[in-house]
C-alpha cells in the first residue's frame, strides 16, 4: 500500500468529543423559550441537522411559523462559545495530527458548521495543520452523501485512491466509501460493531505509531 497523499478527518466524534456541548447549547436555547428538555431528548440533535431538530420540536408542540433560523443561530452562537471554553479534543489527536503533518495533506470534512471546527482547531493549536476545511455550509447534501468528500478532494487536488478518511459513524464511513476513499473507523467511546462495515477499525487515536501504520504512514 502506497502512503496516502491526504488524510481527511471527520470532526465530531473523531477530532473532538462535542456531543455534550451540542446538548448543553440546545438545552440553554430551549430554556429561553420556556422549555426544559432532557439530555436524551436533546441528544437527537447530534444525529440530525439543527434546523431539522428544531422543526421537530416545534411540530411536537404544534407551533406553526416558529423562527427556526433565528433560534438555530442563537444555539450556534452558544455552541461556539462553549467549544472555545472546552474544545474537548480526544486524547492522541494532537499528537497524531502533528506527526501526520508534513507526511500528507490534512483536511477536515464534517457535517457541522465550519466555525465549530475552526474554534476547536484554533484553541487546540492545530489550525495551521489543515489546508482544507469543509463544513455543512459548503455543501448541499450532508453525509452519507459523498459531496463533502468530493469537494475536499477537489480542493486538495488529490484523487480518492490516494487519500484515507477517519470516521466514527456508519453515515460518515458510507460517505467516504461512496467518494472512493479508503476509510478507517475510529471508536473512541463506542466499540466495534456493525457500523464499521468493511472498514478497518481502531479503538482510539492514543497510540500514534500504530495509527500512522494503519493509515499507511509508517
Amino acid at each position: 500500500m502506497n502512503p496516502p497523499r491526504a488524510i481527511l478527518f471527520d470532526f465530531d466524534g473523531v477530532i473532538a468529543d462535542t456531543e455534550n456541548i451540542h446538548i448543553a447549547a440546545w438545552q440553554r436555547t430551549l430554556a429561553a423559550l420556556g422549555w426544559e428538555m432532557s439530555d436524551e431528548s436533546c441528544a437527537r440533535a447530534v444525529e440530525v441537522d439543527d434546523r431539522a431538530f428544531l422543526a421537530e420540536v416545534f411540530a411536537e408542540r404544534a407551533i406553526d411559523g416558529g423562527d427556526v433560523e433565528g433560534w438555530v443561530r442563537r444555539k450556534q452562537e452558544l455552541t461556539v462559545a462553549l467549544l472555545a471554553d472546552s474544545p474537548g479534543v480526544y486524547p492522541g489527536v494532537v499528537e497524531l495530527i502533528r506527526a501526520a503533518r508534513g507526511r500528507a495533506r490534512l483536511a477536515v470534512v464534517s457535517t457541522t458548521w465550519r466555525e465549530n471546527i475552526e474554534v476547536v482547531l484554533r484553541t487546540s493549536g492545530l489550525a495551521e495543520a489543515f489546508g482544507v476545511i469543509v463544513g455543512k455550509q459548503d455543501v448541499r447534501a450532508v453525509k452519507p452523501d459523498p459531496e463533502c468528500y468530493r469537494l475536499a478532494l477537489q480542493r486538495l487536488d488529490v484523487p480518492p485512491g490516494e487519500a484515507v478518511a477517519l470516521e466514527d459513524s456508519a453515515t460518515g464511513l458510507a460517505a467516504a466509501r461512496a467518494a472512493g476513499l479508503r476509510a478507517l473507523a475510529v471508536g473512541h467511546r463506542q466499540p466495534r460493531g456493525d457500523w464499521v462495515g468493511t472498514s478497518e477499525f481502531v479503538a482510539d487515536l492514543r497510540k500514534t505509531p500504530a495509527v500512522l501504520a494503519r493509515l499507511g504512514l509508517e
